[in-house]
């Protein structure tokens, strides 16, 4: 029972990153233009779901995995749209020569607003389980009753 407290927790922040990244490249790839917020959002969905797999016992160990998780999402976000733009498409995305380029090239893929919407992420990755498991708990009652 114990270890569902750390295994629940990192397999919601696995899926937040994973399914985060790819939403993320998926807009890229639809509009052309990378949006930040979606980076911020990637936080959380992090928090989010390491809070509703935590459930209500959330505490800072749950706190640092939501924020491995968004910085793994965003990671992830930025190699997949790295990985579409050189093969373009989909294919050979995971090649060694891409993720050797990735690798090599790491630190242009991050400028000063990409900086930003990562401590956003970071900072609301760390917040929401926090908040999540403070709230009180629903008594039943209708809204405002």
């Amino acid at each position: 029972m114990e270890n569902n407290r750390i295994i629940l927790p990192l397999t919601g922040a696995l899926l937040a990153a994973v399914i985060g990244g790819v939403l993320w490249a998926v807009i890229v790839v639809l509009t052309d233009y990378e949006i930040g917020l979606v980076a911020w959002a990637i936080g959380g969905l992090a928090g989010y779901w390491v809070t509703l797999f935590a459930g209500r016992q959330a505490n800072r160990g749950h706190q640092a995995i939501a924020v491995i998780g968004s910085l793994a999402g965003i990671l992830l976000g930025k190699y997949f749209m790295f990985g579409y733009m050189i093969n373009g498409g989909v294919i050979g995305m995971f090649d060694n020569e891409v993720i050797t380029l990735f690798s090599e090239h790491f630190a242009e893929f991050f400028g000063g607003m990409d900086i930003v919407f990562v401590l956003l992420a970071v900072l609301t990755a760390w917040q929401l389980p926090a908040r999540m498991s403070n709230r009180p708990a629903p008594t039943g009652q209708p809204f405002g009753a």
